[in-house]
């Protein structure tokens, strides 16, 4: 049975379930069976508020709000089911059946240029309910989506790449995500094998499909004219009449997703060598990176190398338990969106479009392209390649909710004091700007000497409530335009925004608490 039959079977079954709890990204827990589901304490779904829908469309978009709501900010949950039960869902528009491109462009006729954005707001939810495959929506509607022309909005193929929920992510929206990651990982946040994967689906782009087949003999090192080289065989996939790890591709992959990788393969040895202590080495060269557990729990020794053989997808995650990884880091990322002001909802898919539209940026297009994201041929490469420039957004433009936000994670951060920091009494736990101001201190490890910027985006970080987060600002934009006068790329230039991004974060929890303190 291959991925998507598995995939599909998992749907079948949660469509079938009388009930399963939601848990909200704000940690709200609710029946699927209850009326109402409470996001957060501001924000709810009252299902008796849903007009008489057919059975499929109604359990689809109850599936796909109860994803939603375990994945991204209540507000946006809220207003996707909000702005789906109230206009597409009017009887007005809506008289049965499945949601069609019939119906999607007669709602569109009926909206003026300043009420196109509810559309917009309804294809979010749309685009999710086709990718998680529930019922009652048609399968045409994601060219309609795509095709559709809303004011603001590019048309065309354009509109899935740019899509801020479903597209790839922008320079920053990669930063923020991995920084969270890094962090994440360090609080226990986020386990050993969700970091590994993280990282391994980012920086390889490859389908969920290939990163479960790793095996431990499949990460090398080795070393050439004395300079360290690091690769990972990665099971190809897709390929015609292909079998289980039938065929690899090398790629070359950099020292620190390296060290990743050996803690998870170290991590699995040592599990294994507490159930299974008479392994040899060449056996323990094809232990999966990705393990499953309960499968090597019911092994004896004497199966190990009949398993491997015959049945040699036996101790690799399946498609379900990495589906469910996908959607266990997506509901605890907290990384910020500039363009949503929502969190930034993690898929493989969007890892791999993120990936081919960098390629493309700097100038890798066809054979090379189609190497570098592991096809056989370019046929399949137009949705990467049609359009790749980025949004014209700036920095601050149009992300107050962002920002309300990061400015939240900050208030709690804040301090009045070096005596109210976690590291109060060391000295070497101060943080400074360029000037010799002292800007914060440093809550995590004596170790770590990164310097402000990347102190900006720590979460041990505590910054002084009073230091002159004016001046960092200023110092900050000064560097860009000296990079930029010295002729840096555009990449260079927005590696910067997330920097300026939490300053101003700081500087509004700063405001509100002296405001509040006024008042």
């Amino acid at each position: 049975m291959n991925t998507a039959e598995v995939l599909n079977n998992y749907v079948e079954d949660l469509e079938r379930s009388d009930s399963f709890i939601i848990r909200s990204k704000s940690g709200y827990e609710s029946n699927f069976q209850d009326v109402v589901w409470k996001l957060d304490n501001s924000y709810s779904i009252n299902w008796g508020n849903v007009g008489n829908v057919s059975g499929s469309v109604l359990q689809g978009f109850k599936l796909t709000t109860a994803r939603m709501a375990e994945e991204v900010s209540a507000k946006h949950t809220q207003n996707c089911w909000h702005y789906f039960k109230q206009y597409l869902l009017d009887p007005n528009i809506y008289t049965g059946g499945k949601i069609s491109s019939e119906l999607i462009l007669k709602y569109k006729s009926t909206l003026d240029s300043e009420n196109e954005y509810k559309l917009g707001t309804i294809r979010s939810l749309l685009r999710n309910w086709v990718e998680w495959k529930h019922p009652g929506v048609n399968s045409d509607i994601s060219d309609t989506l795509d095709r559709l022309v809303l004011k603001g909005n590019v048309k065309g193929k354009a509109v899935l790449h740019q899509c801020p929920h479903t597209g790839a992510y922008t320079l920053t929206e990669q930063q923020s995500l991995l920084i969270w990651a890094g962090n994440a990982f360090q609080e226990k946040i986020l386990s050993l094998e969700e970091f590994t994967w993280l990282y391994l689906i980012y920086a390889t782009a490859r389908r969920p499909s290939q990163i479960r087949a790793l095996r431990i003999c499949d990460v090398t090192h080795k070393v050439v004219n004395n300079r360290n080289i690091y690769s990972i065989n990665i099971p190809r996939a897709k390929q015609r009449g292909g079998k289980f790890r039938s065929e690899c591709r090398s790629l070359t992959i950099t020292e620190d997703l390296y060290l990743i990788v050996v803690n998870q393969v170290n991590e699995v040895k040592s599990f294994v060598s507490s159930k299974l202590p008479r392994l040899d080495d060449n056996d323990i060269e094809q232990l999966p990176i990705f393990l499953n557990r309960d499968s090597l729990r019911e092994m004896k020794v004497s199966d190990y190398k009949d398993v491997i053989v015959n049945t040699p997808d036996y101790l690799h995650l399946s498609a379900i338990d990495v589906h469910y990884m996908d959607r266990r880091i997506s509901r605890k990322c907290d990384a910020i969106s500039e363009r949503t002001g929502d969190y930034i909802h993690f898929t493989p898919i969007r890892c791999r479009r993120t990936r081919a539209t960098n390629l493309v940026r700097n100038g890798i297009t066809g054979v090379q392209l189609a190497y570098l994201l592991d096809h056989s041929d370019t046929q399949q490469l137009s949705v990467y390649t049609q359009h790749t420039g980025e949004l014209a957004l700036r920095i601050f433009d149009k992300m107050n909710d962002a920002m309300e936000l990061l400015s939240a994670k900050f208030e709690g951060r804040l301090i009045y004091s070096e005596a109210q920091a976690l590291r109060g009494n060391d000295p070497n736990s101060r943080v400074f700007q360029s000037s010799n101001n002292q800007v914060g201190n440093c809550g995590g490890s004596p170790a770590c000497n990164s310097g402000l910027k990347a102190c900006l985006l720590c979460s041990q970080f505590q910054p002084l409530l009073d230091a002159p987060w004016e001046d960092v600002l200023l110092d900050l934009m000064e560097e860009i335009e000296h990079k930029q006068a010295m002729g840096a790329s555009d990449l260079i230039l927005q590696s910067f925004n997330l920097q300026l991004a939490h300053v101003k974060a700081i500087m509004n929890a700063c405001d509100k608490i002296k405001l509040e303190e006024v008042l």
